[in-house]
């Protein structure tokens, strides 16, 4: 019973560290095209401690920084796209506590194709094909900055336990 409350409180305060990651600490890119942040690596990090509930947690702290942010449009897919990131990082890492370093690249680069391929289609979705395919390179940029910062925080990650 303690570990599962255990559980539930983590979850609690790494969705609020997901949410944190990618609110606050921010860098806009220019022209409107939304914004950098390390929320990416949060959600990885959660992955280590959490396993697949950091689906949930990545799911809940991404979606409220868009709500934040003033993108609503963008909340039904970030739900989606961070969750299932989150999920699939949070599988591999529980099944494979130590995957080495070129493993966990692979894993992260993984999910954040999923991330740029999903917005893609949000995108064509919302704003047609010409506007989405101007944003798979900011969105390639953000995925590069997701994958810099779970290789860094991850090992970080690993010495919390549950």
């Amino acid at each position: 019973m303690k570990s599962k409350i255990r559980a539930i409180t983590y979850g609690g305060i790494l969705s609020a560290v997901i949410l944190l990651a990618t609110y606050i600490i921010k860098f806009p890119i220019p022209g409107g095209y939304g914004y950098i942040n390390f929320g990416d690596g949060a959600i990885f990090a959660a992955a280590v401690v959490l396993g697949p509930f950091a689906g949930i947690c990545a799911a809940l702290g991404s979606t409220l920084a868009d709500l934040l942010a003033g993108f609503p449009h963008y909340m039904l897919p970030t739900l989606l796209i961070k969750g299932l990131m989150g999920l699939i990082a949070g599988f591999v890492l529980i099944r494979k506590p130590r995957l080495p370093w070129p493993g966990q690249l692979l894993l992260f680069a993984v999910c954040e194709m999923i991330m740029v391929g999903g917005y893609f289609i949000a995108e064509i979705f919302l704003y047609g094909l010409a506007a989405a395919a101007g944003t798979l390179v900011f969105n390639t940029l953000q995925g590069l900055a997701g994958i810099a910062t779970g290789l860094t925080i991850v090992p970080l990650a690993r010495r919390i336990k549950i």
